[in-house]
């Protein structure tokens, strides 16, 4: 198990060092399976708050800090209201929701450069707002905000640094929240264990991740982040299936 978790955080920590977002695409099946759905979000949350702080120094100055904390702003009173709200809701019912937004979400992002541009602070608090709920519910936040970034026409330097703010913030709410009302860990042993192995991966995973970036351009990050986006929300919506139905 620590193996695994070692190795999904490696390339999780890679994916969204290049992307700008996807650790919680990549990384989330493997922790809601081990953990299960409440601790292994929260996993999520908590190994994901690392990766984001790393990325973070390194990209501090692409930040734009206006959008990140109008973001930030947003996500808030979601945050608070879908911890509480969701404690006793069927985890596979919110992952069939959940996926199914996100999934139009990223269809959105497909077809949002033939739309006409996406300005103003509205649009940009309903991102922060979906990205709290979707960050609370299931530890991921990247479709909405991917499909911001193609409308808004957000160049993807200054999107994968904000992101990392953004990440941040929500995770500082989301964290001692879902501890407060008992979403583990459960062991202590094994808790410390899983954030040891996940460290480990985030360092070796951001390393590589620095070595290969200066080859790949804008588009194809921008790209990349998309594939990434569709696989993770295609995971959350089978996983709730699974649950429903398997």
């Amino acid at each position: 198990m620590i193996l695994a978790i070692a190795a999904t955080t490696m390339v999780a920590s890679g994916v969204q060092s290049i992307a700008g977002m996807g650790f919680g695409l990549v990384a989330m099946p493997l922790f809601v399976g081990v953990f299960g759905p409440a601790e292994g979000v929260l996993w999520g949350n908590i190994i994901g708050t690392v990766t984001s702080a790393t990325l973070f120094v390194e990209k501090r100055r692409d930040v734009n800090w206006k959008i990140a904390l109008r973001f930030i702003v947003a996500a808030t009173p979601i945050i608070f209201l879908t911890v509480y709200a969701t404690r006793g809701l069927n985890q596979s019912m919110m992952n069939i929701v959940v996926g199914v937004v996100m999934l139009a979400l990223v269809t959105f992002a497909v077809f949002a450069k033939r739309l006409p541009d996406l300005r103003g602070v509205l649009p940009m608090y309903a991102t922060g707002a979906i990205g709290g709920f979707l960050s609370a519910a299931v530890g991921q936040a990247g479709p909405v905000l991917t499909a911001y970034a193609r409308a808004a026409r957000w160049p993807q330097r200054s999107f994968a640094a904000t992101l990392q703010v953004y990440f941040l913030g929500m995770n500082a709410l989301n964290i001692p929240l879902k501890l407060s009302v008992g979403y583990g860990p459960t062991d202590a042993t094994v808790g410390w264990l899983t954030f040891g192995a996940g460290f480990f991966g985030i360092m070796i995973g951001s390393y590589i991740a620095r070595r290969i970036s200066s080859k790949i351009t804008s588009r194809q990050a921008s790209s990349f982040a998309m594939i990434v986006a569709t696989v993770g929300a295609t995971l959350v919506l089978t996983r709730g299936l699974i649950g429903i139905f398997g």
